[in-house]
């Protein structure tokens, strides 16, 4: 075997093998080394002896540091980083499972050529020969592209691609993916900008709250940063002087962080901006919490039915003016408004609400109250995800024929959006079709090109981090701990390679590889918490230590309110009459599969749900008085129908539900996307429609009623508890 150390190892990476030649050339691509277990080592290994190196999670868009131990060239297990300001030596099962993506028996092992779209036949071909069909769609293309990214995509990727798309006249890029689509970044976003001014996802400080409010934030289960949120929750349970915090979650089906609430309300689905805004006129009629919260209130709060509300809740008027006393009188309390709220017609404006009970309690800026993300130096800032107007824009190009070719990397279109936003319609109009992907997913199965990126643990990158915790502004690091496992190359520079035939795009692109641009970027930053006054220094303790965050935070001032009075949120208006669809449906993120990303993992698959112990399956969650009533059980395999579309699904009596509510998880019935997802369960999103909220930010996946229909068959449920009944004299807790 050739002597590569890792010292060599790090220059070939910075190379990043883009040395293809434009059109014309004929020459084989140079391959990489493939490091295997050693017959003579490199220098820096001895047999037996791990090395740890420290990257950045891509299995979600958090930002998690990790540390992965490589044993005789090989990756066998990733840790959490202790040093990373955001999960501080934590990490989640999907952060651990990132193993199985690199060693994925299904993903694509070079470049690739698909002769008829559909047919999911495709044809190896040379790297130079791809790369220079790529110069020439994209040459012949001009400005008639059409960019879509995900959350996986590096910071310093969606810049380049971004770069690119201006150079050449293009619209920018469309970010977004199921996971941001359903944890409700763009209404974030968009409600912070209209009440701050500050277009950023905050850090909501649950370790030094005393009282929060979640509305429907599974900040332990899914939501942006589970597993920093998990780190703050423990610190909000076990505060100094024996204090303890108390946490109220409104949802209508329990979620990890409702199992973990003190006191979970069944709120009915869609009511949580009705409600928020009874807590702010119980206080500001009633006056809790002194003057000046309830002058706050009494000016942001508008007309409101309190019985209509505390119905809602399943509460009676005075057990809703007693949480609305808690909160106010709390010294430091906390609202947060969850995923489900942007999946309304009135997204944005309900996130605005709950955030109005932070306002009222004057916790902006302030230890356990709503951070917002300290200014990056060097210019770095995170990629805003697209509002779902900007998605149907780019799906509206396409169908009018005005995409030429359209590169897809980290996103997913086809199994991402529900089939009535006419995705597969509009790929057909598009001449071109390049997918980086690893895996042959939904989309990549109509692609015309498959050029596979290298995976997270082969590549190079940084992440921006949004959200920040302890208000410190910090860029997450990822670099290469192993060589690509498979002959792909890096989509950067595969990027930068082709940019350099098109005159338009040179200038734009100059750098020689991502390495060049990356390490340009970075130590551009001033010194951080691991010092060094040397650039070069710099470039090396931040992949050292697994990025760049400053020595202390640099603290902020509370964001200046825009001219704000009450927010009139119009009543949220569901698909589907109630008399023929009798159900509220609640869909929610797999805790393990998240937005379907996860399904390709056996290690994933094969986990019990944290809260129904089922695996590998979709199920229903059914009240159980519910199922009574229709004459449902376990096991029993029913047909859920709504105005759009139908699952078959597996009933499970869940008791933690209301009983006019359905809820589906999110994350399985793939086509593709390889062996372990492919053809199991069903996916939900087939229920939703594809209209946006009335401010285009989302599309509108919580606002539809459905109906079920019970089949004669039953499946059994693969899950980890008894399904032995212990008899009506034993007790069983839940």
């Amino acid at each position: 075997m050739t002597n590569f150390t890792r010292r060599d190892f790090l220059k070939v990476g910075a190379a990043g093998t883009a040395t293809a030649i434009l059109a014309g050339c004929s020459q084989e691509s140079e391959r990489w080394v493939t490091l295997e277990p050693y017959v003579r080592a490199p220098e820096e290994q001895l047999a037996g002896i791990p090395s740890w190196y420290a990257s950045t999670c891509r299995m979600c868009p958090a930002g998690c540091g990790i540390i992965v131990r490589i044993m005789n060239g090989r990756a066998v297990k990733i840790e959490g980083n202790p040093e990373h300001p955001v999960n501080r030596g934590k990490l989640c099962a999907r952060g651990q499972a990132g193993l199985q993506l690199l060693y994925n028996p299904d993903r694509v092992t070079g470049a690739a050529r698909q002769e008829e779209r559909g047919s999911r036949k495709f044809k190896a071909v040379a790297w130079n020969e791809a790369i220079n069909t790529l110069y020439e769609k994209l040459s012949a293309a001009g400005s008639a592209i059409g960019i879509w990214l995900g959350s996986s995509t590096s910071a310093h990727l969606h810049d380049l691609f971004a770069r690119y798309a201006e150079a050449v006249g293009a619209p920018p890029p469309v970010y977004y993916d199921l996971y941001t689509g359903l944890n409700g970044y763009r209404a974030l976003l968009d409600a912070n900008a209209a009440l701050f001014g500050q277009a950023a996802l905050p850090t909501y400080n649950v370790a030094r709250a005393d009282v929060i409010f979640s509305f429907g934030a599974d900040f332990l289960g899914t939501w942006l940063s589970a597993t920093a949120y998990g780190v703050e929750f423990g610190q909000f349970r076990d505060q100094p002087y024996g204090k303890r915090g108390l946490l109220v979650q409104f949802e209508p089906k329990m979620s990890v962080t409702g199992a973990k609430a003190d006191r979970w309300v069944p709120i009915r689905p869609g009511a949580e901006a009705l409600v928020a805004q009874a807590l702010l006129r119980l206080i500001a009629d009633e006056g809790y919490g002194g003057s000046e919260r309830a002058e706050r209130a009494a000016r942001l709060a508008g007309d409101v039915d309190l019985d209509e509300a505390a119905a809602a809740c399943e509460m009676t008027r005075e057990e809703l003016a007693t949480l609305a006393r808690l909160f106010a009188e709390a010294q430091h309390p906390l609202a947060i408004p969850g995923a489900a709220l942007a999946g309304t017609g009135n997204g944005t404006q309900a996130v605005a609400v709950v955030q109005l009970l932070n306002i009222v309690a004057g916790m902006l800026s302030v230890p356990g109250g709503v951070q917002f993300p300290p200014e990056v130096p060097a210019g770095l800032t995170a990629p805003q995800p697209s509002s779902y107007a900007e998605v149907q824009a780019l799906l509206e190009r396409m169908k009018a024929g005005e995409v030429r070719a359209l590169l897809v990397h980290g996103a997913n279109p086809v199994y991402d959006l529900p089939p009535e936003a006419g995705v597969v319609e509009a790929l057909q109009r598009v001449e071109t079709i390049v997918s980086f992907n690893p895996l042959v997913d939904e989309t990549a199965v109509l692609a015309d090109y498959l050029l596979p990126d290298r995976v997270y643990l082969e590549g190079w990158g940084y992440t921006v981090v949004q959200p920040a915790f302890g208000g410190m502004p910090a860029v997450s690091s990822q670099q290469p701990v192993v060589g690509p496992f498979h002959d792909v190359r890096s989509t950067a520079d595969v990027l930068l390679t082709v940019a350099r035939g098109i005159p338009a795009a040179a200038a734009a692109l100059p750098w020689t590889d991502e390495v060049a641009f990356i390490k340009e970027r970075i130590t551009a930053l001033p010194k951080g918490a691991q010092g060094g006054e040397d650039a070069e220094v710099r470039w090396a303790r931040f992949l050292q230590h697994g990025g760049w965050w400053p020595e202390t935070a640099p603290g902020s001032a509370p964001p200046e309110l825009a001219a704000q009075g009450p927010i009139g949120v119009l009543p949220t208006t569901y698909d589907g009459d109630e008399a023929d669809y009798p159900f509220y449906l609640h869909l929610y993120p797999s805790v393990l599969l998240g937005d379907g990303r996860g399904a390709s993992l056996p290690w994933l698959q094969s986990a019990p749900d944290p809260l129904t112990t089922v695996a590998w399956q979709t199920w229903a969650e059914i009240n159980p008085v519910t199922a009574e009533a229709l004459g449902l059980k376990d096991g029993d395999v029913v047909r859920v129908a709504s105005p759009h579309g139908a699952v078959e699904v597996i009933v499970y009596e869940f008791p933690a539900i209301r009983p006019d509510t359905i809820a589906i998880p999110v994350g399985q019935g793939h086509s593709d996307s390889g062996r372990y997802a492919r053809e199991r369960g069903a996916h939900a999103l087939q229920l939703v429609g594809a209209a946006a909220d009335e401010a285009g930010a989302n599309f509108t996946w919580a606002n539809v009623r459905v109906k079920i229909t019970k089949t004669e068959r039953q499946q059994a449920l693969a899950r980890l508890e008894s399904t032995i009944d212990p008899g009506p004299d034993v007790h069983v807790p839940f």
